[in-house]
C-alpha cells in the first residue's frame, strides 16, 4: 500500500520528522537556555521551509490515511504555529477565493482606505489576525470546523504539558518558534502580492526561480502557477509555470529573500523565457527598483 500521494514528498517529510525528533531531544535533554536559543537559531532557516511545505501539505495532503495527516498536522503545528487545517481555512478557502479582492482577501496587502501596508504592519497584522479569520472561515463549514478545533485543543495540551513538564526548554524550543514561524509565514506572503494588480492570476503574483529557494519551500517561488492552480502538487508546480510563462509580465519574478537576500528586487524571468508585455504593478503602488537579469530595464519600468 502506498501512504504518499507523492513520492516527491518522502524526503521532505523524512527531513522535517528528523527535525522534531531533535527538537524533542534538546527539550528532554538540554537545560542551559543558551544551547537552546542557539539550537532555535541555527534551525530558523529550515524551521522557514517547513512552514512551506505545511502551506503545500493544506492544499494537497501528504498522505492517503487520515491519521497520517493528523499526526503529521500535529508536528507542524508544533513546529509552525499554525495548526491542523488553520491553513485550509485561512488560505485555501480564504485567501487564494479572496486575493483578488483586497477588500475580503485574508492575507489583504491593502488598508481599509485602500493605500499599501508597510511590509512589517502587513506581517503583525496577518499574523494576530490569523486565527480569528480562520475561526469566520470555518463557519458554515462544519467538518473543517470540527478538525480545526479539535487538532488546536490537542495541540495546545500537549504545549501546556511540556510545560509543566520543562518550562524554560518548552518556551524556547516550542512556544516562541511557533509564534516567529507564524509571523515569519505572514511577513514572507507580503511579497507574494503586495503592489500587484488584482485584475488576473497572471499578474497579482510574484515570482522566484531561484533553485536555492525553491528547494527549500518545495517550489513556492513559482506562485502564479501555484495561485493558477492551487491544488497542484508542488512537484509539478515549474512545468505549469513553463506553459504559463508567456502570460506573465517581466516584473512579476524577483530575487529570493532571506538567507539569500535582506532585501528582494526585480530581477526579470531567466534567459530564454517568454514573458508578457506591460507591468504589473498596481498603479498606486511604487515598483521595486531593479533591473532585468541582463541589465536592461523592464518593460514597463523606469531605469534608476
Amino acid at each position: 500500500m502506498q501512504f504518499f500521494r507523492h513520492k516527491a514528498d518522502r524526503l521532505p517529510i523524512a527531513l522535517i520528522a528528523l527535525l522534531f525528533c531533535c527538537d524533542v531531544a534538546i527539550w528532554a535533554l538540554v537545560d542551559s537556555p543558551m544551547v537552546l536559543a542557539a539550537w532555535i537559531i541555527i534551525t530558523l532557516t529550515p524551521r522557514g521551509g517547513i512552514c512551506a511545505y505545511n502551506h503545500h501539505h493544506q492544499h494537497l495532503s501528504v498522505f492517503r490515511i487520515k491519521i497520517l495527516n493528523r499526526l503529521l498536522e500535529l508536528i507542524y503545528g508544533l513546529q509552525t504555529g499554525i495548526t491542523s487545517h488553520g491553513w485550509v481555512l485561512h488560505h485555501s478557502l480564504g485567501h487564494h477565493v479572496h486575493y483578488l479582492d483586497q477588500r475580503k482577501d485574508e492575507s489583504r496587502w491593502r488598508r481599509e482606505s485602500g493605500s499599501r501596508m508597510h511590509e512589517l504592519e502587513y506581517a503583525f497584522i496577518v499574523a494576530a489576525t490569523a486565527y480569528p479569520r480562520m475561526w469566520q472561515a470555518a463557519r458554515g463549514r462544519s467538518s473543517h470546523r470540527r478538525v480545526f478545533v479539535g487538532m488546536a485543543v490537542l495541540t495546545l495540551a500537549i504545549v501546556g504539558t511540556l510545560f509543566v513538564l520543562r518550562p524554560v526548554p518548552t518556551l524556547i524550543v516550542f512556544i516562541l518558534p511557533m509564534m516567529m514561524m507564524l509571523l515569519h509565514t505572514s511577513w514572507h506572503t507580503y511579497s507574494h502580492h503586495a503592489g500587484k494588480k488584482t485584475s488576473s492570476h497572471f499578474v497579482a503574483s510574484n515570482n522566484v526561480l531561484h533553485r536555492g529557494y525553491n528547494l527549500l519551500t518545495g517550489n513556492l517561488g513559482y506562485h502564479t502557477a501555484h495561485h493558477y492552480k492551487p491544488a497542484l502538487h508542488w512537484s509539478q508546480l515549474p512545468a505549469l509555470h513553463d506553459k504559463i510563462a508567456h502570460k506573465i509580465p517581466a516584473d512579476c519574478y524577483l530575487s529570493p529573500s532571506v538567507p539569500w537576500h535582506i532585501r528582494q528586487r526585480v530581477v526579470g524571468p531567466p534567459p530564454g523565457m517568454p514573458f508578457a508585455p506591460g507591468t504589473s504593478t498596481a498603479e498606486d503602488c511604487e515598483s521595486p527598483s531593479a533591473t532585468a537579469t541582463h541589465g536592461m530595464p523592464l518593460q514597463g519600468q523606469t531605469p534608476r
